[in-house]
C-alpha cells in the first residue's frame, strides 16, 4: 500500500479545511494536484475516504480511520524534531494546556508569568474545553479533577484540593436549593454524584455549571448553596460556609501521554506547577504528591 506520509497529509489538510481549495492553501499547492492526489490513493485503497458534496468533504468511516491515524504519526514526527530540538537548543515549541477555567486563570497570575519569562522559546495555548478535547499535533497536558484520562493520556495524582459549602452571607437560601458542577463526562463515583448522595431528598437542583467561578456567582447571588473550592469560597467576602457542613477533599490529577512526557518543555511545566501550588491553591489546604 502506498499510503505514505505525503498522501496521508493530503487527507489531514482536507479534513481541516472541509474543501480541496482550503486544503491547497494550507498545502501550497495546486488545488488540481490536490484533488488528483486524494483520487490516487482513494484507488488504491479502494475505498472512499471523502463524501463529496456542493457544501464541501466529509469523512467517511474508513476516512475517519486514515485521519486518526495520521494525526498520531503526525504527533509523533513532531515530537522526533521538538526532542531534537531540545537537546541542542533547550525547551521550545508550543505546548497547550486545559483545565478548568478558575484553575487556568490561576496559573495564568501566579505561575505562568515567570514560566514565560525563563523559557521565552516556549508558547502555551489555553483551553477551558472540556474532555474529550479536538486531537493537535502539538503536545497536549491537562489538569482535571473526575475526569478519566483521554485516548493515550496517563493521569499522575498532583495534590488534593478542600471544598466546602457555601452561601450568600446577606440573602442565604432555603436549605433545600443547589447549584452544582455538571460532571457530564465523569464516569464512576465522581465528585457531584457523591455530593448528590448527601443531599437530603427534597433537594432542588437549580443550576449546574462546568466551572467554579459560575457557581460562585449564583452562590453570590442567593440562588442556592453550593460546593466550591475553598481557595475561592473562603476569599470571597459575599460568602460563608453552609453551618455544620464539613471540608471534601478532591485529587487533582496531570494528564500527558508518555510521548508528551519526553518532551523538555512538559516536564518544566509539570515541575513548575507542582513547586508552586500553595500560590495557585492560596487558602487550601495543599498536600502534594509524588509518583
Amino acid at each position: 500500500m502506498k499510503a505514505d506520509w505525503d498522501h496521508l497529509k493530503i487527507v489531514l489538510a482536507i479534513s481541516r479545511g472541509g474543501s480541496l481549495t482550503a486544503a491547497a492553501t494550507l498545502l501550497v499547492m495546486d488545488q488540481t494536484t490536490v484533488g488528483r492526489r486524494l483520487n490516487a490513493l482513494e484507488d488504491e485503497l479502494g475505498i472512499a475516504l471523502f463524501l463529496r458534496s456542493k457544501s464541501g468533504f466529509d469523512a467517511t468511516e474508513a476516512g475517519q480511520i486514515v485521519i486518526e491515524n495520521a494525526l498520531r504519526i503526525e504527533a509523533r514526527l513532531g515530537h522526533m524534531r521538538e526532542s531534537l530540538d531540545d537537546m541542542h537548543e533547550g525547551a521550545a515549541g508550543v505546548l497547550r494546556l486545559a483545565g478548568n477555567n478558575w484553575m487556568l486563570q490561576r496559573l495564568a497570575e501566579h505561575v505562568l508569568p515567570q514560566f514565560l519569562s525563563d523559557h521565552p522559546r516556549i508558547e502555551l495555548r489555553i483551553s477551558g474545553r472540556l474532555p474529550p478535547g479536538p486531537v493537535h499535533s502539538e503536545p497536549t497536558v491537562s489538569l482535571w479533577f473526575d475526569a478519566n484520562p483521554h485516548a493515550q493520556d496517563r493521569a499522575t495524582p498532583l495534590c488534593s484540593l478542600n471544598y466546602a459549602a457555601y452561601q450568600s452571607k446577606t440573602a442565604p437560601p432555603p436549605a433545600t436549593e443547589w447549584v452544582q458542577f455538571q460532571d457530564d463526562v465523569a464516569q464512576g463515583p465522581s465528585f457531584t454524584r457523591q455530593l448528590r448522595q448527601r443531599m437530603n431528598p427534597g433537594a432542588h437542583m437549580r443550576l449546574t455549571a462546568t466551572d467554579a467561578q459560575i457557581l460562585q456567582g449564583a452562590i453570590r447571588a442567593g440562588m442556592a448553596q453550593g460546593v466550591l473550592p475553598v481557595c475561592i469560597g473562603d476569599r470571597d467576602p459575599a460568602l460563608q460556609r453552609v453551618p455544620n457542613s464539613t471540608a471534601i477533599q478532591r485529587v487533582l490529577h496531570f494528564h500527558a501521554s508518555d510521548d508528551a512526557r519526553r518532551l523538555k518543555r512538559v516536564g518544566l511545566l509539570y515541575d513548575c506547577i507542582a513547586q508552586s501550588i500553595e500560590p495557585i491553591f492560596a487558602g487550601s489546604k495543599i498536600e502534594p504528591m509524588r509518583v
